[in-house]
């Protein structure tokens, strides 16, 4: 079912090590995405989305980006590369894929699980993640989903400027104040 899953898997997870979290995702897992925000989009016969993402928890910072950024694309490259030369179609989800949910993504490739903001929270980054992905059709070997990483504090919650209420929508727009990536304990 997955291609050379101990070796493709491998080289990627090595190739990404940079990154303080790496997963994968089934294709599987998208089907209750609607299609206009659904990665066959852009390429129909997806198979797995590669979610790698990093933090800074300690960063005064508001809005984080990778700390090491050519280096982050140096590593997305060899991927792209590697999954190239091993017959696959693979690409970066960036700012032209933003019907795509890098959330989602990372959800469904184990890194964190949704906070009451609506961000992903990872154990021990909490809200500061900033996330990457990579969509292919190399069948890989999932991730586990995981649970239980919010403490259902609702201190970010309490600090959102856009939001009363869990997971209820907001003026984006508005959202930059980064209060909610400082405050949260995980």
């Amino acid at each position: 079912m997955y291609a050379d899953t101990n070796n493709i898997k491998e080289t990627i997870q090595n190739t990404l090590a940079g990154f303080e979290r790496i997963g994968i995702a089934h294709a599987h897992r998208f089907d209750t995405v609607n299609a206009s925000n659904h990665p066959a989009k852009y390429m129909s016969d997806f198979k797995s989305v590669i979610v790698y993402a990093e933090g800074q928890k300690d960063s005064t910072s508001d809005m984080n980006g990778f700390a090491d950024y050519l280096g982050s694309i140096s590593a997305q490259s060899e991927v792209l590369d590697y999954l190239h030369n091993m017959g696959f179609k693979a690409f970066v989800v960036d700012g032209n894929y933003d019907d795509l949910s890098l959330v989602r993504m990372g959800i469904e490739a184990g890194i964190g699980e949704i906070s009451p903001v609506d961000s992903l929270v990872v154990k021990g980054l909490g809200l500061t993640a900033t996330l990457g992905a990579i969509v292919t059709n190399a069948s890989i070997e999932p991730d586990e989903t995981i649970e239980g990483i919010c403490v259902k504090c609702n201190k970010c919650l309490r600090v959102c400027p856009i939001r009363e209420i869990a997971n209820e929508s907001g003026n984006l727009s508005k959202c930059a104040c980064g209060n909610c990536r400082h405050i949260c304990p995980v």
